[in-house]
C-alpha cells in the first residue's frame, strides 16, 4: 500500500490527522503548501490525498482542478476535501470539482478514518 498524501498549512490540524492516520497504521507525506503538494501527488502518486481548501498560496478547490487536469480524472488518486469550509453549498462546489468526499472541520475521529479506509483502503502496516 501507498502512502496518503496530507496538504495542509495548519500545523495542528496536520499533526492531529498525521497522529490518526499512523495510529491506524497509514502512513503520511505532508506539505503544508498546495503547490509542492500538487507536485508530490502527480509524480508520487499517493493513494488518496487529503486536501485543505484553505491554503496560502493556492486556493484548494483550484488545486483540485489542477489536480484532476494534471493526472487524469479517471486516473488521479481519491481526493477528500478536509475544509473548514463547512457550507452544503461549499460541499457542491466540491464535489462538482471532483472531489470524492467531503469533510468538515471539526471532525469526529472515527467517521474520518472510516472515510479514508473506504477512498484509501484498509493499512496494511501493523501498529504495536
Amino acid at each position: 500500500m501507498g502512502h496518503i498524501l496530507l496538504i495542509e498549512d495548519n500545523q495542528a490540524n496536520a499533526d492531529m490527522m498525521i497522529r490518526l492516520l499512523q495510529t491506524s497504521g497509514y502512513e503520511v507525506r505532508h506539505f503544508d503548501r498546495g503547490l509542492p503538494g500538487a507536485r508530490a501527488a502527480i509524480q508520487d502518486r499517493p493513494v488518496a490525498i487529503l486536501l485543505d481548501f484553505n491554503l496560502p498560496d493556492v486556493d484548494g478547490r483550484t488545486l483540485l482542478l489542477m489536480l484532476k487536469q494534471r493526472i487524469g480524472a479517471d486516473n488521479a488518486p481519491p481526493i477528500i476535501a478536509v475544509t473548514a469550509r463547512t457550507g452544503v453549498m461549499e460541499e457542491a462546489i466540491a464535489e462538482r470539482f471532483g472531489c470524492d468526499a467531503f469533510v468538515r472541520k471539526p471532525f469526529d475521529p472515527k467517521e474520518f478514518l472510516e472515510i479514508v479506509a473506504k477512498f484509501a483502503g484498509e493499512p496494511t502496516k501493523t501498529v504495536s
